[in-house]
This record gives C-alpha cells, sequence and structure tokens, in this order.
C-alpha cells in the first residue's frame, strides 16, 4: 500500500500533513538547542499568544497543525493552515520547520516563531 492511500482517511477528516510535506517554497527552517518537548509546549503557547487556534497536534510525530493566523498576520485567510515540524537531531536540539501553503504566511509565521523560541 503506498503511503498516499494510507493518508487517505486523515485527508478525510481534515489532518493529513502530505500538503505539507511538499511544500517547497514557502518552507523555514532553523535549529535550536532546546528539547523537543519544551519546543512543542512553546511552539503551543506562540500559537495560542498569535491568536491561532491548533487543529490538530502530536507530539510524538512532532508537528502542530493550526489556522486562523489572520488575527494576526493580514497576508492570509483565516483558513489558512501552517505546520510546525519539529524534528530533534543527532548533535542534540531540536530542528523547527514552518510551513504553509501560503508562502508569505510561512515567512512572517517563521521570524515570529524563531524570535520567540
Amino acid at each position: 500500500m503506498s503511503c498516499s492511500a494510507l493518508d487517505y482517511p486523515k485527508r478525510i477528516l481534515g489532518f493529513s500533513i502530505e500538503k505539507f510535506k511538499s511544500e517547497k517554497i514557502g518552507r523555514f527552517n532553523k535549529v535550536f538547542a532546546i528539547s523537543k518537548q519544551d519546543c512543542f509546549n512553546k511552539s503551543l503557547n506562540i500559537i495560542n499568544d498569535l491568536k491561532a487556534e491548533v487543529v490538530h497536534k502530536n507530539l510524538k510525530n512532532g508537528y502542530i497543525i493550526a489556522l486562523n493566523f489572520s488575527n494576526s498576520f493580514d497576508c492570509c485567510l483565516d483558513s489558512t493552515e501552517a505546520g510546525i515540524f519539529i524534528t530533534e537531531i543527532e548533535s542534540g536540539g531540536v530542528k523547527v520547520e514552518v510551513i504553509s501553503n501560503n508562502s508569505l504566511l510561512a515567512k512572517k509565521l517563521s521570524v515570529e516563531f524563531f524570535e520567540r523560541l
């Protein structure tokens, strides 16, 4: 079975992260000397501070999907999603990726996230 077939039920429920994996332009990352758990918690706080809404999160797989960033950024609709992906790296710490199909939102959101982390 292909990955896309396994992902199909999640797409119906609106929880698929596949669209973020294939995004090329709206993708920004930075490495931080912080644990995955702390980064995840801080990311949730940042999203809350930005008055956005978390629609799906998974600490084990290291991602948070949120929308309604229009409360803080004028470059998107309230339904525009962004994903925060947190990956542990061998040298310690984590790589944080901010991804959105709206590249302007991804850029502005990554600047905000990276300053606050």
